[in-house]
């Protein structure tokens, strides 16, 4: 890189890495369940040394995210944050890696600067890179395994494309929306394939010698995780097939209902769940919408040049196809579910291709205009007015710097202003399971401690999966665990028996019971902690 290339890159980097990291201590509060499943599994990983591909818990998980957050549990310690520093590295190296795929495009020297920026100030990726859950790997596979290939095919590279193909591998063993990457980076190998047919040659190595060893990296990387699923078929599907359009009565209708949902979601209203998104918002803000509809149509106006081009495409053209089925097939994930739409966790593998295309409208426009302003300043009509032009070329570069200094601030804002001091924040990522767990804690271990998990949720080995959070903060996640520290966990106040003379707390996860648990035991006197209620004697 250049120098001044390399102070934007670095700067950048600067930028999502303290979106990513600023406060992560505090900022999201509590620790939703999920997350704490991931937690527990990989401490119970790091006592036994179990490490698995597969955690079939909680509708199932893949295992190289948990595995990888037991690595930081080890060096640091139980604490939510510690959950969550796994996905701001992986959500900051993304920047990194959508940077250098699109240098690789050759697009424009501008692109990387604009695509990284945007990605970087995003809401939907810098919130998903402060939560404990494995999507966040999603985009980080996705535009390092691009990069690597498109370097591979255009330089014959044995050892990029041997790379890509394990990172492709790995990228499998992250979300069940991975599974559409192999449609994804199948159109630039198939493109690949008819421009070497058409050339009759690539560079020193053959195109096809470079697929197949993209193919068994990938095959190797993966093969672990494709030996669990034959094992374990039932696991493959897992939730997908609970939420799939097909399990509807009319899935066109879903599908076609899914397909609007998401694509509206940039522009108009956004997932509505807190701990997706925020307030319902947009996924894009406003002045980044605008630049991906630009980039898009650049896009699609490229796709229908290379379909009428029968002779070698231009580089804009390959370009245009790659991004475009990207974006094409990365939007499966969440049009064949037809639950909680839209839903921004399963769009996340649209993150890379949706910057690269907001990248692409705000370099179009920024060329256009300067290109337009220097060839007025050298048009002769126009030569009393050049320094006029000229002020207006410095004009136009102060709005531009404007105009992403107030896109930071937006995402600073709504992340670290409106989303932190929310209520609905703080219920979201179940604040109070925390709190219940650091009041296990505190009490003393002769004290016997009763959990009633009285909800209607997924069941996690016995015990309702909103038990998950303070079994993680009380690490009482196992029978001996519990036993040590004299926990107990029931699904419902008929499983309760009290000791006869020992000191008891009753602890109520769900508040409802509450009433019915004094009137059953009125020795009890009720105590306040932080915002939940326990009973105690």
């Amino acid at each position: 890189m250049q120098n001044k290339t390399l102070l934007l890159f670095i700067g950048v980097l600067i930028i999502g890495a303290f979106f990513r990291f600023y406060l992560i201590q505090e900022i999201p509060p509590g620790l939703y369940p999920d997350e704490a499943t991931n937690g527990n599994n990989a401490v119970e990983a790091l006592s036994t040394g179990a490490f698995k591909v597969f955690y079939p818990e909680n509708n199932g998980r893949e295992g190289l995210f948990i595995n990888l957050q037991a690595i930081a549990i080890r060096a640091l310690g139980t604490e939510p944050w510690v959950l969550r520093l796994v996905s701001a590295i992986f959500g900051t190296l993304t920047i990194a890696g959508l940077w250098l795929l699109a240098r690789e495009l050759s697009l424009s020297p501008l692109l990387p600067f604009f695509s990284s920026f945007f990605l970087a100030a995003s809401y939907w990726h810098i919130n998903f890179s402060r939560i404990g859950f494995r999507a966040i790997m999603v985009p980080f596979f996705s535009v390092f395994t691009m990069y690597l290939l498109l370097r591979a095919l255009r330089k014959g590279g044995i050892l990029e494309s041997v790379g890509a193909g394990i990172l492709l591998g790995l990228g499998l063993n992250t979300y069940i929306a991975s599974r559409f990457l192999p449609f994804v980076v199948a159109v630039p190998r198939l493109f690949f394939l008819w421009v070497w047919w058409k050339a009759s040659a690539v560079a020193s190595f053959c195109a096809p010698c470079l697929i197949a060893l993209f193919l068994l990296g990938a095959i190797v990387a993966s093969l672990p995780l494709g030996l669990y699923f034959i094992e374990h078929p039932g696991d493959f599907l897992g939730r997908g097939g609970q939420v799939s359009i097909f399990a509807g009565e009319n899935p066109v209708y879903e599908f076609a209902k899914s397909n609007a949902l998401t694509l509206q979601m940039f522009f108009w209203k956004g997932d509505c769940n807190q701990r997706h998104n925020f307030n319902c918002e947009p996924e894009l803000h406003w002045p980044v919408a605008v630049f991906f509809l630009i980039g898009s149509a650049l896009a699609i106006r490229g796709v229908v040049k290379f379909l009428k081009n029968r002779g070698m495409p231009k580089n804009d053209q390959a370009a245009s196809l790659m991004i475009l089925a990207w974006f094409f097939f990365m939007l499966f994930p969440a049009t064949l579910t037809r639950e909680g739409l839209p839903h921004a966790l399963r769009s996340i593998g649209l993150i890379p291709p949706v910057f690269l295309l907001a990248g692409w409208g705000a370099t179009y426009l920024w060329e256009k205009i300067k290109s337009y302003l220097d060839g007025a300043c050298e048009d002769p009509q126009w030569v009393e007015r050049r320094a006029q032009i000229n002020r207006i070329k410095k004009e136009f570069a102060v709005l531009m710097a404007l105009l992403l200094i107030f896109i930071g601030v937006h995402a600073y804002r709504a992340y670290f202003v409106r989303f932190a001091h929310s209520i609905d924040t703080q219920n979201a990522f179940a604040a109070d399971l925390v709190q219940i767990g650091r009041y296990i804690n505190a009490l003393p271990r002769e004290t016997k401690k009763i959990v009633v998990v009285d909800t209607q949720d997924v069941i996690i080995r016995g015990v309702p999966a909103p038990a998950q959070t303070p079994m993680f903060i009380s690490d009482t996640f196992g029978e001996e665990k519990r036993a040590a520290k004299n926990v107990t966990y029931v699904k419902s106040m008929d499983e309760i028996q009290l000791p006869p003379k020992d000191k008891v707390a009753v602890i109520p996860i769900n508040t409802n019971p509450l009433k019915e648990l004094k009137k059953r035991f009125p020795g009890l006197r009720v105590k306040l902690q932080d915002g939940f209620v326990s009973l105690e004697n």
